[in-house]
């Protein structure tokens, strides 16, 4: 069935994962164009960025160039100021010669210079019958210069000849105030500046500010091309610029734009790119989809061969212990606590099966086991579950099985077996099997208990001669008392998840010194479902054969510090407390104590720890240790059953304790045996010499008190001072463990 659920899951994975790798390429498709997309606008910004470097470059190359030749321009003036005060003395009276030689002379000294003129304040010019009118956009310029004072809106001029632009500075000649010198240049200078500075992929235009759309020139547009007839863009083109700075000084602004076959290639490569990048992702998914499965499909048979070879006998191939163990297990599980008719549980032993390996060889045994599995399978119902457990031991659970039918369908098992033909592995071979029989009525805490109780009922069979069944509730002495503590198992577990145990405390009496503060023993007792009350002698020796005794000492610890807590009128008593060994050597216990101490707030002084002297003896380190770390925070130690060990005196200078138990054998009658006194009162001098104190168990009358306290015995704790009183039980304030 599990295998079939696994198969089932399988199948639904590979769906599963078709779907998978479906929405695993339409999301790497879309990741792929989300990522196209964001190279794309990072391609964009970054020409952005270059744009404006190349923008921010131009203009300043642009200024500094009109700046460098205003300075020229004044430079000249400087130079040649005798010259152009004998022009403008001269007027319209100056030859071309002298005209022309200053003109030479300021070609040399300037670069592109085509003309100049000397303009009045009235905006004439003073050498109009040498250079000539002067053109309307020229005329333009010179009325706003001397409008402003100053030339602030630059541009170019259209003549039959070609393109200028003028510069006018004020003339630098003595009483001569209020003239202009007129420069005409050629703007070669400015289209080579927009040359230089083009990065690939990029346009770069001198455009009218205060002409919308118009080209003076451009990287795609000579000067040569937009002197034929006047370049305009649209507005919706001039929007599509990235870049468009006014240049201070002028009526031209810098636009540059990226070439629109640029954008179309960046989209084009980017976009197929992506697409290339996910056909080839999409082809090593699939790919790895398709190995996947075909290495899904091979795991699926090697896993049903493993799974056999794991879940099964590899002789028999009957189901193995740990599989059988898991299906018990799974049955009790879901029958717990149910009143059930149904369900029966048999064990098979054969009978001196190392006989049959020693006298005909292991070969022959493995034979007749492999026989004896297939006789037993054709013989059992089809619900049933076989195991082979050891070499000679078969178990089968039968879940449909009546209870009153246990016996003889057993007896039926044995008589196949008994009656099973073995000659034709070897002659005169014959086998018989002690069988158990169990019954399963919803009671059963696990499959431990079951085995258990079948190896009882197994060992009876045998030893009554073997070949035999043997059902597990009989009257037989023996079971009868398995049972008995199986039952008191049940009660403890039940105790412990229902809280019904309860704490009571007994008295220790100071023999010496009446004023110190109250000391208790804690006590644990157990009620069971029917509300009676057991003593530790019922219950205490099942929970440490069964493992249970660990989880009764963390209650009691934790109900202890409740308990203290509780009492907020006593803020003095000293508690000790019972620890098993298996407890003692559980290395989670002391953070545990930390644990519960800081929960309750209870002082660690007021704690004390008994540990039994036979454990402390053989467990002598793990003991050391524990009581070391306990001792750090402030607990106190005291050795329980002081004496019954032979070689106490040998070993209890290593351990730290602090008071010593005195055994009760030794005290019941202590008056009347002298050999008792002598142990007594060595082992209390002893203990003197080392520092430690002693306690006197089962003290029941006055003269053994009386006796006692004559010795210097520090405590007595029996019937005649204080019986166990009830203390505390389970509430709200104990959360369990």
């Amino acid at each position: 069935m599990a295998n079939v659920i696994k198969d089932n899951d399988r199948s639904r994975a590979l769906a599963e994962s078709k779907w998978i790798v479906f929405l695993t390429s339409i999301m790497l498709l879309i990741l792929v164009i989300w990522g196209a997309l964001s190279s794309i606008q990072l391609h964009y910004n970054y020409q952005k960025s270059l744009m404006d470097s190349v923008t921010k470059s131009v203009l300043a190359e642009y200024q500094e160039h009109l700046t460098q030749l205003r300075l020229t321009i004044d430079q000249f003036q400087f130079r040649h100021a005798s010259a152009l005060a004998q022009l403008v003395l001269s007027g319209n009276q100056t030859s071309k010669d002298e005209y022309m030689e200053l003109l030479t002379q300021l070609r040399e000294e300037v670069d592109d210079v085509r003309l100049f003129a000397i303009v009045d304040s009235s905006g004439k010019g003073v050498l109009s019958q040498l250079t000539g009118e002067f053109l309307p956009d020229c005329r333009e310029e010179i009325d706003d210069t001397l409008l402003r004072g100053s030339q602030e809106n630059l541009f170019l001029h259209r003549s039959p000849n070609g393109f200028h632009y003028d510069l006018l500075q004020p003339l630098l000649v003595d009483e001569q105030a209020g003239l202009f010198l007129f420069v005409a240049f050629d703007p070669a200078v400015l289209e080579r500046i927009l040359t230089q500075h083009q990065l690939p992929y990029q346009q770069l235009f001198l455009m009218r500010s205060d002409q919308s759309g118009k080209i003076e020139f451009g990287t795609e547009i000579s000067l040569e091309k937009s002197h034929d007839q006047s370049i305009y863009m649209s507005g919706e083109e001039v929007h599509q610029f990235d870049f468009l700075k006014p240049i201070p000084g002028t009526r031209w602004q810098l636009a540059i734009r990226l070439a629109p076959e640029y954008n179309a290639r960046v989209y084009l490569e980017s976009i197929l790119q992506a697409l290339l990048l996910w056909g080839v992702t999409t082809g090593f998914v699939y790919l790895f989809y398709q190995a996947q499965r075909r290495r899904l499909y091979k795991q699926r048979i090697m896993e049903k061969e493993l799974s056999f070879k794991t879940s099964h006998d590899e002789l028999t191939g009957t189901m193995n212990r740990a599989t059988f163990e898991g299906q018990l297990a799974g049955f009790i599980a879901q029958h717990s606590g149910q009143l059930m008719m149904e369900g029966v549980v048999l064990l098979i032993d054969i009978d001196q099966f190392q006989l049959v390996n020693n006298s005909f060889g292991y070969s022959a045994g493995d034979s007749c086991l492999n026989l004896l599995s297939f006789a037993l399978r054709r013989q059992l119902p089809a619900q049933a579950k076989i195991s082979r457990l050891s070499s000679d031991e078969f178990a089968v659970m039968l879940p449909e099985l009546h209870h009153e039918l246990a016996h003889g369908f057993a007896e039926k098992v044995r008589q196949q077996i008994e009656q099973f033909d073995f000659t034709h592995i070897a002659p005169d071979l014959s086998l018989s099997a002690s069988v158990g029989a169990f019954v399963l009525d919803g009671q059963q805490l696990g499959s431990e208990e079951v085995f258990n109780a079948l190896a009882q009922a197994v060992r009876l069979a045998k030893s009554k001669g073997g070949n035999r069944v043997q059902l597990y509730h009989s009257d037989d002495v023996a079971l009868s008392q398995h049972a008995q503590e199986m039952n008191v198992v049940r009660e403890l577990r039940a105790a412990l998840n229902d809280n019904r145990l309860q704490l009571y405390r007994q008295r220790l009496r100071a023999l010496s010194d009446a004023s110190q503060a109250s000391r208790y023993e804690v006590l644990v007792r157990l009620i069971d479902h029917h509300g009676s009350l057991l003593t530790p002698d019922k219950f205490i020796p099942a929970a440490e054969k069964y493992g249970l005794i660990s989880q009764v000492d963390h209650w009691v610890i934790e109900a202890t510090f409740a308990a203290i807590a509780k009492d907020i009128g006593d803020n003095s008593s000293h508690y000790s407390i019972n620890l098993s060994g298996v407890t003692l050597g559980d290395k989670g216990i002391i953070s545990f104590v930390h644990t519960m101490l800081e929960k309750y707030q209870v002082a660690p002084q007021r704690i004390g720890f008994e540990i039994t002297e036979t454990y402390a003896i053989t467990h002598l380190s793990a003991a050391i240790a524990f009581i070391e770390q306990m001792t750090a925070i402030g607990c106190e130690f005291s050795l329980d059953d002081f004496g019954s060990g032979l070689s106490s005196f040998s070993y209890l200078q290593q351990l730290p304790v602090h008071n010593l138990k005195i055994d009760g054998v030794f005290i019941r009658n202590i008056c009347d045996n002298r050999l008792n006194q002598v142990f007594v009162e060595t082992m209390h001098r002893l203990a003197k010499e080392m520092g430690k104190k002693t306690v006197a168990e089962f003290v029941e009358t006055e003269s053994a008190q009386h006796y006692l306290s004559s010795i210097g015995v520090d405590y007595a704790q029996g019937y005649h001072h204080h019986k166990p009183e009830f203390w505390f039980e389970y509430s709200a304030d104990v959360t369990g463990s």
